[in-house]
């Protein structure tokens, strides 16, 4: 039982680990300018 829940929890932090990075690394985290996020900039102010 003890094994199921330590490969549940080293799974769980897996995939939080994976998503932190991913995050980490998108567009928007940056003050620089480019196309796209000019179009998702425009895109939020005509809703």
């Amino acid at each position: 039982m003890s094994t199921i829940l330590i490969t549940v929890l080293i799974f769980l932090a897996g995939q939080g680990l994976r998503s932190y990075l991913k995050v980490k690394g998108s567009c928007g985290d940056c003050k620089c300018s480019c196309p796209i996020k000019d179009e998702m900039h425009q895109s939020h102010r005509h809703q």
